[in-house]
Formats: C-alpha cells, structure tokens, sequence
C-alpha cells in the first residue's frame, strides 16, 4: 500500500514538473553576412562626405528569445515573451560599422574595432505580457506597431531582415522614417472571422514633458485585415504625436498604408505595399511657422522558389516630398528629396531552417536625401550624407532554430 502510494505521489510531481516545464520555449535566429559597402556620390563632394567601399559583419536580425503560453482555464491563458537582439560581431549597436572620424594617416586603437561595448545581447525586440482567449488577445509592452507588423508580413526577405529588406525606402522616407518602430504600447487583437481580424494598438504618453503644452508623446494605430490560403490584404491607419523626427517643437504624423501579397502553386509570391504619410512640423524658432510635408512610398517584390533555390527581387521608391511651407534646402525640403532602391537576393537551402545566399542592395538618394539602410545602416545616425547612394554586395548564412 505504502509502495503504491509513493509511486502515485512520484507520478503526480514528474508530471506536474513536466507540465511548467512544458511551457517556455526557446528560440532564435542566427543570421550572419560578409558584406561590402560603400555610400558614395554625396552632394556635398567625396571630402569627409563619401563612405568609401569597406568590408563588414552583418548580423542582420539575429535574435535569441523565450516565450510562453500558461493555461488558466475556461479557455483563457497567459502568454508573455522576452527577445533581444544578439550581436554576432558586428557590434552594431556600439558602431563598429562607423566610419573612422580619426585625422588622416592615424590608427585605429584595438578598442575601436571592439566599439563601445563588447556583450552580445544588443537592443530590445519584442517583449510583452498579456492573455489570450476567444474573446481575442491583449499585449502590453515593448512591441511592434500595426505599421511595421503589416510590412513584416508583406516583405519577401526571409526575417524581414537585412540590407534587401522592405523597409529601406519605402516607409522609411520622409514623414513616415520610423513608423517600423517598436513602442511601450498595449495592443488588442481581435479573434479571425472567415479570414477577417483586426488590433489596435496604443502608444501611452508616459514621457510627456513636465511643463504645460510642451512635448506630449505617444499615439496609436489601428489593423484591418482579411487572410485566406493565396492572399492576404491589410489597411494600417497610424496617428502618432512627437515621437517621429525629434528636435521640433510640436509634430503630428499620419499615415494610410495597405500592404498585400499573393501565392501562387508555381512557388512564386508578389507583394505590393503603398504608405501615404503626412507629417506637419513645428521648429523650435521662437514665432516660427509650422510646415505640412508629404511624401508617398511604395515596394513591389516578387520571389520565385524552385526545390531548394530561392529568388528574390524588389524595388523601392519615395517620389520627392510635397506639402505647405517646405523649407528650400535640407532634409525637409522638396527639390530633390525623392529615393529608390533595388534588392536581390538568392538562397539555397540546405536544409529546412538552414540557408545560404547572396545579396545585392542599392539606394539612389536625389540631391538633398540621405536614406541609409535600415537593417545595415552603413555608420552611426546621419553619417550617410545627402546625395550619397548606399551599396552593399555580400554573403551569408542564416539559420533558425
């Protein structure tokens, strides 16, 4: 008797064990380039301006997660996940990728091939608490928007990640460059109905500035979208209040975007994404007048699978900036701020979370763009000068697990 009731009592704690156990998993991608790159043609000249060819590391969007999903009954259960980006020795966030801004014929200190910080965990992705049921799910955390999820989704780089990503040119030109942001934010998603689902998404204004009518930040955004096995369509409205540019008094950001994409039984996908975005922008100057600047974008891409062999192409364009009270000449202006792109990519895959490719990427910035790669960037924040066109030409291997 006591023998029997040891081994029930045994039983109950292995499988209870085994039950939160069972809950956390652990994920991640290990996506690692060998690329050159340069940024030449600046408008100002090549002096201090152009970014001759140099060989980099790029880890793309490797990242190493763990998310969970905890039953608590009546068809409800808790669900949260914590995910960082993982440097793969490109030291992206500490600058490795930053042109040397050292006097001519100096060297470079083994420190400044390090960067600034040698760990391999790097900035935050996706990391939320919430609960799901067939009432839908609510998030809230550090998360991505409906803006950059809906883009996610329609582009055809494999991560959406990369220098052949979708959001080089478009989405992230003019009033709409950081709509592909992550934000504290809290979002509902509804449940699908016959392929149609929805989510909102609200940015709180919890750093909104201690005096009166100053700088108040945040937003929101709202999803639509209808899904079946051959297509998907999505519309994205996003309204967001001084969080955008920076460096102005007021700003308010609008955007209208639908995103779509279809396969076909050949193996060949096509997705097509157009972002209308509208930004109106207080200076700081004191009695300055506010200005209205839009500017329209949109991807095309199409890929082509056959057995083991992916190929992929797209293209990218930002026509020049319209709007009221444009200033003449930099960033904001409207003579000569438009800027394309075209990407290529090949992969093989070796095995079925397992592939190596090859890729190709260039921007064409006008006179007064300075569009740099998003996934990629080459150097820090506005080193790419206005005019100079980004390149990259690489090789790499990715793998997901």
């Amino acid at each position: 008797m006591h023998r029997k009731y040891i081994t029930l009592v045994a039983a109950a704690l292995v499988a209870g064990t085994a039950f939160a156990q069972s809950g956390p998993t652990v994920y991640g991608v290990a996506d690692l380039s060998v690329e050159s790159v340069s940024a030449t043609g600046a408008t100002a000249g090549a002096v201090g301006n152009d970014i001759p060819s140099r060989i980099r590391l790029n880890a793309n969007s490797s990242l190493l997660g763990v998310k969970g999903k905890y039953d608590v009954g009546n068809g409800n259960a808790v669900i949260y996940q914590f995910e960082t980006y993982i440097d793969l020795g490109n030291n992206e966030y500490a600058g490795i990728n930053a042109p040397a801004t050292s006097a001519t014929g100096s060297t470079i200190t083994t420190a400044g091939l390090n960067g600034s910080s040698t760990s391999m965990f790097g900035g935050r992705r996706d990391t939320f608490l919430g609960m799901t049921g067939d009432w839908g799910t609510l998030k809230a955390g550090y998360m991505t928007t409906g803006f950059r999820g809906a883009t996610a989704k329609a582009d055809l780089a494999p991560g959406s990640t990369g220098v052949t990503a979708s959001y080089e040119v478009f989405g992230y030109a003019g009033a709409g460059k950081n709509w592909f942001q992550r934000y504290p934010s809290i979002m509902y998603t509804t449940p699908t109905f016959s392929g149609f689902s929805a989510a909102v998404t609200y940015i709180p204004n919890t750093t909104k500035a201690v005096e009166n009518g100053q700088v108040d930040p945040g937003g929101w955004d709202v999803l639509a979208r209808y899904e079946n096995k051959l297509f998907h369509v999505t519309f994205v409205h996003t309204d967001l209040k001084d969080v955008t540019f920076g460096g102005f008094a007021s700003e308010t950001n609008k955007s209208d975007a639908l995103f779509a994409g279809i396969s076909f039984p050949t193996g060949t996908s096509v997705s097509a994404m157009y972002n209308m975005s509208k930004a109106t922008l207080l200076p700081t100057t004191v009695g300055a007048t506010s200005f209205e600047m839009k500017q329209n974008s949109f991807y095309i891409g199409v890929k082509q699978v056959v057995g083991p062999h992916e190929f992929m192409v797209n293209y990218q364009s930002a026509p020049k900036h319209t709007g009221t009270n444009l200033p003449a000449t930099g960033a904001y202006a409207e003579a000569d701020s438009g800027a394309s792109s075209i990407a290529a990519r090949y992969g093989y895959n070796l095995f079925k979370n397992t592939q190596l490719f090859v890729l190709y990427a260039a921007i064409t910035n006008e006179a007064q763009s300075a569009i740099n790669f998003n996934v990629g960037a080459i150097g820090t924040a506005g080193q790419v000068k206005a005019g100079a066109d980004p390149k990259a030409f690489g090789a790499g291997l990715r793998f997901v697990f």
